[in-house]
């Protein structure tokens, strides 16, 4: 595989791909922050969305280490047991989908790496090119089979709610996830349909024009997984709360900022704070003066 270090359209790919993930490692970042320390986000179904988060952060950073490794300057060799056991945590974090993942991975790891040797490490280099078209299409699979299962949920809560059996908390919650896993569900999708589809047709493309299409699907990715933070805050009540107090120093900081001018009639001379420390000076039957 060509070092792509070597290619200033690599380079550039590779460095669009990491910074479009740390939107999203910013994101997770406060949901985690905001999780552990608000006592209202301590109930089961919170705190389940508090582990989500976590696996999706360390999505998110999993691009780091090849980035440093092979991005920046360097001598792009190192030992592959190294390269694996510097992704390890990561990857195996992300795929929570797939329990058995990370002890898999390492049994697997102990058993290829004897004897060790130099060699540099892409994910092709340790399953081969079959072996990941072999996990893209699990992938899929087990995607649909998560689809399948929340629309059950919904059939369920449509059932219930005709027979007046559904309280406002259970439909507030079934709302709140079928919105969070309707976007991880769809972009996952969308990411291993686009991926098998430009597998299948990419000996038509150069390798620069492939590298781009990459890139594409690759930052496509990242945002439908880095919006489900601003969906969680939008349809989520307690996550609204629990942000504000978390972070109020940022909201009172984006409050002060704002100054509203108040327009008011008299015939007295006179003088009022308002509650943003305006000072407003009524004078001339009604014709104001606002100062700051």
């Amino acid at each position: 595989m060509t070092d792509p270090r070597e290619s200033s359209l690599a380079r550039t790919t590779w460095t669009i791909n990491t910074c479009i993930d740390q939107i999203g490692t910013l994101l997770f970042g406060c949901l985690i922050i905001a999780t552990i320390k608000q006592k209202r986000l301590h109930n089961t179904c919170q705190l389940l969305i508090g582990i989500y988060a976590f696996c999706s952060l360390l999505s998110k950073i999993q691009i780091l280490l090849p980035f440093f490794v092979f991005i920046l300057p360097g001598s792009g060799k190192i030992p592959r047991i190294l390269c694996a056991l510097i992704q390890i945590i990561p990857i195996g974090g992300c795929l929570n989908v797939f329990s058995l993942m990370l002890i898999i991975g390492i049994d697997r790891m102990f058993g290829i790496f004897c004897p060790i040797c130099e060699i540099q490490c892409f994910f092709q280099d340790l399953v081969g090119n079959d072996g990941q078209n072999i996990l893209e299409i699990s992938q899929l699979i087990f995607m649909f089979l998560t689809l399948g299962c929340y629309i059950l949920m919904l059939f369920k809560l449509i059932y219930d709610q005709k027979k007046g059996k559904v309280c406002a908390i259970r439909k507030s919650i079934y709302k709140t996830l079928a919105l969070i896993m309707g976007i991880q569900i769809g972009g996952y999708i969308f990411t291993l349909i686009a991926y098998n589809i430009f597998n299948q047709i990419s000996y038509k493309f150069t390798e620069e024009q492939s590298q781009i299409i990459t890139c594409i699907i690759n930052v496509a990715s990242s945002l439908s997984s880095t919006v489900e933070v601003p969906a969680i805050f939008v349809v989520s009540t307690e996550h609204r709360l629990a942000i504000k107090d978390e972070f109020n120093w940022f909201f009172r900081y984006l409050s002060k900022n704002k100054n509203t001018k108040v327009f008011t009639l008299t015939n007295k001379n006179n003088k009022i704070k308002t509650g943003q420390n305006q000072q407003i000076t009524k004078t001339n039957n009604g014709i104001v003066t606002v100062g700051y």
